[in-house]
């Protein structure tokens, strides 16, 4: 996401490190430590083949508390904030439903999130929701999520961060209202997914130290924009908040869900840490406490957030502007300084939101790439979508895959429109994941969990995302019905390349061959 619902990596760029007997381990440790890779030691019987083990690869466990609620937080705290208010307050119309729906939506992250934590301390590999569905559900199902989210999903949610960041970026050159502004928005999405698979493409290295330096100006910006809001309240400047703050309020209930969906999407991240498991130490204690931390924090930082854009902005303003944040800093220093500051203000927030940003889209671009990653190794996916590029350590079709797939997404999408079929698509097997739980407990009493949610938590979080996903039914069924055509198709994807991989193992090994060699690159 990125990111929105996109699967997080932890760090930047994962890098393939083979060990001495041959089995490959993925270590965020070697991106600073390591310029090249180790050669491969491959056995004379591997010689034929790229494949150097069957082992899959396992992460390795050197994320503390203080991590894990840091990665969080900065995968966390994304795009979402910046363009979601305006979607939140169009559907509801007041300050008080916009407010409450945040508040809601956090509510329901953190119980999405202590559930997770439950299936997260049961099986502690990483891939997350992919590896509990599999357990509750089997493989057919565990290949549809692969199929629908780390497929379309993903390449969805990166598109619209790169139409986040081009929707800054642009507008700091050009107005909204524009005729050639949304075209140019598109191109510059584009390009920055161009520009970012070809430098993490490049080098692990410049993928990581771009991400930290980025994340520092997120919060920066968000910083900025929260203290601009303190100023208004303490000066008694409260006349956008009315005394009424629920008057106006659009009482449409499928039609709200669009505006969970938008509020959720800044939320999207609550459950990276339980991709991590497996990179965790002490994962049982550690999960559990990480994942409250980070959604306490989350819910109080996003209320601020949003109590700050309407103390500031009217509600015809944030519902008619996208790029609000630069809206804010033009509002704040043109009533005090004049024009000129004015459009200073409207600069500061435009370049650091779109810096921001372009780091968020960097770090979701590869987190992307993971959960193909681990599918490939199950066999699950084509063996070559787990080929690492051996010089630079870069999960080299991955990125490409689903680089190429958000660059087609920008081009016929919206923000609005993708961060809602994303929020649609991502709860629904949230959902299935959330009511995996009970079912769990009886089917698998004996399995380790220390861990136990209270169960009341997890209904909520399974009534929500019920509501989630048939509200857009009844306000939008010709989508709803699409994607579940999209998901159909993936029934004989999955009996003729999955269930009976001996009817495509010819051309698979071929094809496999064909990418190592061209792309110089191992399993």
């Amino acid at each position: 996401m990125t990111r929105g619902s996109i699967i997080s990596l932890g760090v930047a760029n994962p890098v393939f490190r083979p060990n001495p007997d041959g089995d490959g381990v993925l270590d965020n440790e070697s991106i600073l430590n390591h310029d090249k890779l180790e050669a491969f030691e491959i056995n004379d019987t591997d010689k034929e083949s790229p494949t150097a083990s069957d082992a899959p690869t396992e992460l390795k466990a050197n994320l503390n508390l203080g991590h894990a609620v840091s990665l969080a937080v900065g995968q966390t705290i994304g795009s979402g904030i910046f363009v979601s208010p305006n979607d939140v307050v169009k559907q509801v119309g007041s300050v008080g439903m916009s407010l409450t729906i945040w508040l809601l939506s956090g509510m329901l992250s953190m119980c999405g999130a202590l559930t997770f934590c439950e299936l997260g301390t049961m099986f502690k590999r990483s891939g997350g929701e992919y590896q509990y569905i599999k357990a509750a559900y089997g493989k057919l199902v565990s290949f549809l999520y692969l199929w629908v989210c780390g497929v379309i999903r993903n390449g969805m949610g990166i598109a619209a961060i790169a139409l986040t960041f081009a929707q800054y970026f642009v507008g700091i050159f050009m107005h909204q209202d524009e005729p050639a502004f949304t075209f140019v928005k598109k191109l510059a999405a584009a390009s920055a997914i161009v520009i970012i698979v070809s430098v993490n493409s490049y080098s692990t290295k410049i993928g990581l130290y771009m991400q930290n330096v980025f994340t520092a100006l997120k919060l920066c910006a968000l910083g900025v924009l929260i203290i601009l809001g303190v100023v208004k309240l303490c000066k008694g400047e409260t006349e956008n908040i009315s005394s009424h703050p629920f008057d106006d309020t659009i009482v449409d209930f499928p039609a709200w869900t669009t505006a969970f969906f938008a509020a959720l999407w800044s939320y999207s991240g609550w459950n990276c840490i339980n991709m991590m498991a497996g990179e965790i130490k002490n994962p049982v204690k550690t999960l559990p406490r990480a994942l409250v931390i980070t959604n306490l924090t989350m819910i109080t930082i996003y209320l601020v957030a949003n109590i700050s854009y309407h103390i500031i902005l009217t509600t015809d303003e944030l519902i008619n502007n996208r790029a609000i944040a630069m809206l804010v800093g033009k509002r704040m220093l043109e009533q005090t300084e004049g024009d000129i500051y004015g459009k200073i203000g409207e600069t500061f927030f435009g370049i650091s939101v779109a810096i921001s940003t372009f780091g968020a889209l960097s770090s979701s671009l590869m987190g992307a790439s993971r959960l193909p990653f681990i599918a490939a190794q199950e066999d699950m996916f084509p063996k070559f979508v787990a080929l690492i590029q051996v010089k630079n350590g870069t999960p080299i079709v991955g990125l490409f895959t689903m680089g190429t797939l958000a660059f087609c997404w920008v081009w016929p999408s919206d923000i609005s429109g993708l961060i809602k079929y994303v929020g649609f698509l991502s709860w629904a097997w949230w959902g299935m994941c959330f009511s995996a739980v009970p079912g769990l407990r009886l089917t698998k009493p004996d399995h380790p969990r220390t861990f136990r949610v209270f169960l009341p938590v997890t209904f909520f979080a399974c009534m929500g995302s019920l509501y989630l996903v048939i509200g857009p039914f009844f306000d939008a069924p010709i989508p709803c019905l699409a994607w579940l055509g999209v998901l159909a198709i993936g029934i004989p994807l999955y009996y003729g390349f999955v269930d009976a991989d001996d009817s495509c193992a010819r051309w698979m090994r071929w094809l496999l061959n064909r990418l190592s060699s061209l792309l110089k690159a191992e399993l």
